[in-house]
């Protein structure tokens, strides 16, 4: 043991030497930094709104409301465009509830689960009928067929080419007897590592979906603490993966508010999840189109063994009015938009590899420009100047600043400003924000 004269030198030292410790690990204000690049050639996909994301929610089991979809949107104050309901692969086509949806003025969202596992998935009557059924229907309906798969915890995980293959024959028979039906592959936020063993592939996929939850702890269990855990992270890998091909849906999303793991209310921490999240997806997230939120107490109305979690934001004023706030924005929307699959529209897309900074300049990876801007860039690249070939065109583009080369792969990296600017671009920098947005110039 240190005597205490050593003792007390040694903490003075780690207290001068913390700030720095702190300073090396801790990221660059600009690491942070978001950029997201016009594509202008994107077409949309099935009943995707342009602009703004469907408004929608599950209340079905919210006994302080009876269920009702016209009472939540008196509570909140504003018309939700889109509610789901869960019903078991073999039940038939839940029609009154159906009919229920379309009286409050909006379109349906059925979580389509086999439970039974996949083998009961046949091209047969059932699945005929059931297709026909929803076809009948003049109005869109979201199919959420198979959800969280790439996790552990359903009947129909577990065995990726049986799922992909089961997926694909109820996506055909939907585009067959169903058109009105849009099929979104939804999968849990983690384990990242199974999500895309499970993917059917961009021909057999209208919209991509992720189940995101904001806890206090994972699966009651203290020692897993996941306070910390941001909703905007939760989303990334699923909007990074898929958010330049496909519009993206968060089908559930909810914040507990209280846990019986430490028997606390965490009304703080709700309001800070649902604000981090609603607030963020008109600038940050713009593909993301539709998003709904889990109304449910589980306390009450979950299984034995899963009431650990109140997600309900009926029963807490607080909640209730933040959520009432965020959802005022005219972003998110009260109604289906009409069916332009296929139309041209420009689309704002992530840039997902990280910025660098030089001397006060942004720098992006050449390779990320060549696929946003659809060019090609002439390597190696030196000097000042950089040759840049577009739909067969060369051009010579002066460099103010030169190249760099970052990471130990050396990977090649050029200033946006000058080059999005010569390709016909504006950049706009929102600092506050940490945002960059390139757009077209009209």
């Amino acid at each position: 043991m240190l005597p205490k004269g050593r003792l007390a030198k040694l903490a003075i030292i780690l207290t001068l030497l913390l700030p720095l410790v702190l300073c090396f690990w801790a990221k660059p204000s600009w690491a942070k930094i978001r950029v997201l690049i016009e594509k202008p050639d994107y077409r949309l996909q099935k009943y995707e709104p342009r602009p703004g994301v469907y408004l929608g929610a599950y209340v079905l089991q919210d006994t302080l409301i009876n269920g009702s979809m016209a009472k939540f949107n008196e509570l909140t104050g504003k018309k939700h465009a889109t509610f789901f309901r869960y019903l078991g692969y073999g039940q038939p086509v839940p029609h009154q509830w159906l009919a229920q949806v379309q009286e409050v003025g909006a379109f349906p969202h059925i979580a389509w689960e086999p439970n039974d596992g996949l083998e009961v998935v046949q091209d047969d009557d059932y699945l005929r009928n059931f297709a026909r059924e929803l076809g009948s229907y003049e109005v869109p309906i979201f199919l959420r067929f198979a959800s969280e798969m790439n996790g552990a915890w359903t009947a129909y995980g577990g065995d990726p080419e049986k799922y992909i293959e089961k997926w694909r024959l109820v996506y055909r028979v939907m585009k067959e007897e169903a058109p009105n039906v849009i099929m979104v592959w939804t999968v849990f936020t983690f384990p990242q590592s199974t999500i895309l063993k499970f993917y059917p592939g961009d021909d057999y996929v209208d919209w991509v979906g992720v189940n995101i939850y904001n806890v206090v702890y994972h699966n009651n269990n203290p020692r897993e603490y996941a306070a910390h855990e941001d909703p905007l992270e939760l989303l990334d890998y699923v909007y990074n993966h898929f958010s330049e091909r496909k519009p993206i849906q968060i089908s559930e999303y909810g914040v507990t508010h209280y846990t019986i793991t430490d028997g606390k209310e965490y009304v703080d921490f709700a309001i800070e999840k649902l604000t981090r999240l609603y607030s963020n997806l008109a600038t940050r997230y713009p593909r993301v189109k539709s998003i709904y939120y889990f109304n449910v107490n589980n306390l009450v109305n979950a299984p034995e063994g899963r009431r650990i979690n109140n997600y309900a934001i009926t029963d807490n004023a607080s909640i209730l009015n933040t959520y009432a706030r965020l959802i005022s924005s005219p972003h998110f929307l009260s109604e289906a938009a009409p069916n332009r699959q296929g139309s041209l529209d420009p689309e704002l897309m992530v840039m997902p590899k990280p910025v660098h900074m030089e001397q006060g300049r942004l720098y992006i990876p050449a390779a990320e420009m060549e696929k946003h801007f659809g060019i090609t860039i002439q390597r190696p690249v030196t000097g000042s100047s950089v040759r840049i070939i577009r739909a067969g065109t060369e051009s010579v583009l002066p460099l103010e600043a030169p190249p760099v080369y970052v990471g130990a792969a050396g990977e090649l990296y050029l200033p946006l400003r000058p080059v999005a600017e010569h390709l016909g671009y504006a950049v706009h920098f929102d600092q506050q924000e940490q945002l960059v947005t390139v757009v077209k110039k009209q």
